[in-house]
């Protein structure tokens, strides 16, 4: 019997280890496919949408129905003025098929701590297109604590999800 200085199954062994280690490979290279193919593109969406600080607003639009001096018994003259936090924000669809857009804004007071928030968004937004509009927090907006609208100072894009449309 002739010695040849190797183990019995050692070479199965070494057959199995490589089997397994290709599979390995081919998992992780087609996960890398995958993700490039399907993956989007390194952008953050956030980047799609702008918003300029606003300012607080008092309207007094319900002078116009004002008119306590009818037959009817209820006061129909609104003696606070209807306050909002105006801003304006653009939305540009950077993606190469139209689009959905759903965008959260904090309110920040002057120490930048979080005041609130509110959401905006536009729909079915061409490609390469820009959808611009006013976005507001008023007295129904959820408020952190006891602040108001009079603390707002700044308003930041939080978060922005865009979802690819299929037509």
């Amino acid at each position: 019997m002739p010695v040849t200085g190797r183990r019995p199954g050692s070479r199965r062994r070494l057959l199995v280890l490589a089997v397994i280690a290709a599979v390995v490979v081919a998992f992780l290279a087609g996960g890398g496919v995958t993700w490039w193919v399907l993956g989007e593109e390194d952008d953050d969406v956030r980047d799609h949408v702008e918003v300029s600080d606003g300012e607080l607003v008092a309207d007094d639009s319900d002078d116009a129905y004002c008119d306590d001096d009818d037959l009817y018994s209820y006061n129909d003259c609104d003696t606070d003025p209807d306050e909002t936090y105006e801003f304006s924000y653009r939305i540009t669809n950077k993606g190469d098929g139209p689009a959905n857009y759903s965008v959260v804004v904090n309110a920040f007071d002057e120490e930048g701590d979080f005041v609130g928030q509110t959401y905006v968004g536009t729909t079915h937004l061409a490609a390469g297109e820009t959808d611009s509009d006013e976005g507001e927090f008023n007295e129904y907006s959820d408020f952190e604590g006891k602040r108001e609208l009079s603390d707002i100072a700044s308003v930041k894009v939080a978060h922005a999800e865009r979802i690819a449309l299929a037509n």
